[in-house]
This record gives C-alpha cells, structure tokens and sequence, in this order.
C-alpha cells in the first residue's frame, strides 16, 4: 500500500534529469510520428508516471498527457484541493480534474487538429478506460505503444543507482531483521514494516511463508523513491537438510548474472545444486527487472531466453515448491554489469545468521 513519504529532491535527482526523461519520450514520439501520448496508472501501477514526474498515485488513478513538443499536463479525478500537494512532489505545473477521463481528454485535445495519439502499455489499462478515451476522440488515430517509458526505465541512470543502492541496505537488513528465531509470522512482518516505513520508503509489501523442517521464509519488496528492491530470506535454514542447497543455488545464479546472461543461462547455473534437492520438488530461477517488482513481474515478464542489459538492477530468485506443498525462496536484488552482478541487498550466506 502507497502510504509512504513521497520527496523530490534535486540533491538526489537533479531537475535536468527529469527533463531528460520526458525528451526521450518526446522525442519517440516524434520520431513515431505520434502527436500526444497518454500515460495510465493508479494505486497498482503508477511507476511510468513516476518516472516521468515523481508524482505518487496514492489513490484513485491519473493519466499523464505527454504531448511530442511542449508541457505535460497531469489529469485526475481527484479534486483540486490535492494540486497544491502534487505540484510540490513532482515536475508537473499543469493538473486538470474532473469526472470522467474522456471529458478530461476531450477539453484538453478537443481543439487539436485530429492527429494520432498513442496509448502507453494499453494492454494494461482498464478496457473500459481505453475504450473511454477512444470514444472521446473521434476522428484521432489510436495507437498503442507497448513499452513506451517502461523499456526506458529498464537500465537505470547513476542518480537512480545511488538511490536503489540506499533501498537495497534497507531490504536487506529488513529481510535478515525479520528471520530472527522465535518470532511469530505477525511479528515479522512488523518487522519489516518499522525498518522499511521508517526509512521512508513509499511501498512495502511483505510475506511469510513455511518450508519443511520448521523453516520460515520472508520476502520483502519496497519502493524507495521510484525505484524497487527485493529479497528473500530464510529463518531457520541452518537446522535443514537443503537451506545450505537452496544457498549454494541462489550463489550459482547470482555469479552468472552479467550482462548478455540469460534467464536460461541462470537457471543452468544454479542446475547442479538443485539436483540436490528433496525428491518431488519443483524449482526454478528467474529474474525480474526492478521496474517490474511492483507486480512481482506478471505485467512485464521478461522471456527466459531475453538478455540481461548490462546497467538493469533485476531480482534474482531461486524458488522452491516441495512435494508436501511447503514453498521456500531466496533472493537478491544486483546491479548487471559486463564483469558480473554486484549484490545490492546482501548476500545469501546472512540469511543462515
């Protein structure tokens, strides 16, 4: 849940960077011959707009208009007793409220000359959303661009490295925190959420799980800023039978992790110390970009055979289903690089302390 403090501050992201990333965009367009792009998100998947503005959709949701020369204009349905606010987190001057998205749309662009105007990652907005915008148009050809702010955000600038590299000691100790012995699921998850909020990350979501053996796993993902970090730890693994083997798999795919590495190539890697594993398990390894964390991946999920780029910060997890039903995890969050991965939340062997 977005309930986290939301900052823009040039120290961290400085002004030109932020113009920088509504001109890529622009210039895409242009290039597309795309005369406006609108941009979807609400409380689930806002990150795009996010990208582009720092603004935070803590409710309700938003649509940001970004034309191929000139202001982006933020559209909501909140009233405007929020703009103030908005204007203060964020790049964004000019917020236009009201009822209904096709009347918005239509107010705004309803004087063009009929044009093109092209619909961000359609496929994951509200059909009937889409099919308001649509109607609200009539004459404009619309077009869907897949990918059109998510594949930018794919390899991140040093500005956001530094930043997911605060995030990432969080998590991680949050994680470690939280597997402490003896505690009961409740208490770990509180556990998390006193160390991540109070870092002042913006979302937590955390979840415990049961292994065999008496063995109780922790996932912790957190947006600090605009950007995502997770990892997963396991309390108790020491006294098991296959934790050091679920360690030893989560080492293998995080050393082959580098730039041009596939999610086959990891899955290859950490083979032999799944082969160790309790017969009737099924495992796999797979990893996700950081953009794509706020939905554990299902929105955006890379291929197996897609290349890692070299400068993505990715999640990198070994999962396991045991043939009593239990379920276990490891992971980390590491930067790609030519040389290999550098492990941002920790290493897998502290989550044995």
């Amino acid at each position: 849940m977005k309930r986290g403090l939301v900052v823009l501050d040039p120290a961290e992201v400085p002004a030109d960077e932020w113009q920088a990333r509504t001109a890529a965009v622009q210039a895409d367009l242009a290039a597309q011959g795309v005369d406006v792009a609108l941009v979807y998100g609400d409380v689930f998947a806002s990150d795009d707009i996010a990208h582009l503005t720092n603004l935070c959709i803590y409710w309700n949701e938003g649509m940001l208009v970004v034309p191929a020369s000139g202001e982006t204009v933020f559209l909501t349905k909140l009233s405007p007793r929020v703009h103030p606010w908005m204007r203060r987190i964020s790049t964004v001057e000019r917020i236009e409220s009201g009822r209904s998205f096709g009347a918005l749309v239509t107010k705004l662009l309803g004087e063009w000359p009929a044009g093109t105007v092209g619909l961000a990652d359609a496929a994951r907005w509200p059909a009937a959303i889409v099919d308001e915008v649509r109607a609200a148009l009539p004459g404009w050809q619309v077009r869907e661009l897949p990918g059109l702010v998510g594949d930018r955000r794919a390899v991140v600038s040093e500005h956001e490295l530094a930043l997911l590299r605060t995030g990432a000691e969080v998590v991680g100790r949050a994680a470690r925190e939280a597997c402490a012995a003896g505690l009961t699921p409740f208490v770990r998850t509180a556990a998390v959420e006193r160390i991540v909020r109070g870092a002042g990350f913006l979302d937590v979501q955390t979840n415990t799980t049961q292994a065999p053996d008496g063995v109780v796993g922790v996932q912790v993902t957190g947006q600090y800023r605009t950007g995502w970090l997770h990892a997963a730890r396991l309390a108790g693994a020491e006294h098991s039978a296959w934790g050091g083997t679920l360690r030893a798999a989560l080492d293998a795919a995080v050393g082959a992790a580098r730039a041009g590495a596939t999610g086959e190539t990891l899955a290859a890697a950490a083979a032999p110390a799944l082969a160790k594993l309790p017969e009737g398990t099924d495992a796999q390894v797979r990893w996700v970009n950081q953009t794509d964390l706020a939905s554990a991946g299902e929105y955006r999920r890379r291929a197996a055979s897609d290349p890692l780029p070299a400068g993505a910060v990715v999640a990198v997890t070994v999962d396991v289903l045991f043939a009593t039903g239990d379920y276990a995890a490891l992971a980390d969050t590491v930067l790609v690089t030519e040389d290999g991965a550098q492990n941002l939340t920790g290493t897998h062997e502290e989550a044995a302390k």
